[in-house]
């Protein structure tokens, strides 16, 4: 089943997306996690493989550019699919995280039907057309 990590400490963003998700076929897995500290916990447990990973940019205690550079330190960054989150569409964020090794950049939407066509969108790119080496 297609699994996405969605890192936001924005409680409202986290119920949006969830809605919309269940309007997929099949509806993916969403763990939620509230800041990057989460996450790179839940990488290190090795929950995170074979996962789609939504990271927003700006979080308390440990946003998505420090997770960034702690997995581009652990080389970890590479083995990952990490799609920035945000609601900053500024090209000097959009830069600094590919630059990071994101893997794709997403604005977030405005509207629940637009959040709909992302996720449906997401989750097909990500989990029918992209063929991405499987941990093991």
């Amino acid at each position: 089943m297609p699994k996405i990590i969605i890192v936001d400490d924005d409680d409202d963003d986290i119920y949006f997306f969830k809605k919309a998700c269940q309007q997929v076929s099949p509806p993916p897995n969403v763990e939620t996690l509230n800041d990057g500290s989460e996450l790179l916990e839940f990488i290190e447990q090795g929950k995170a493989d074979n996962s789609v990973i939504l990271l927003d940019l700006n979080m308390p205690n440990m946003g998505g550019f420090d997770v960034l550079r702690s997995l581009n330190a652990s080389d970890n960054v590479n083995h990952l699919v990490i799609v920035t989150y945000s609601t900053s569409t500024n090209p000097s964020d959009v830069r600094q995280c590919y630059e990071l090794g994101v893997k794709s950049y997403i604005t977030k939407p405005d509207s629940n039907g637009e959040l709909a066509k992302l996720v449906s969108t997401l989750c097909q790119y990500w989990f029918e057309y992209n063929h991405a080496p499987l941990s093991t």
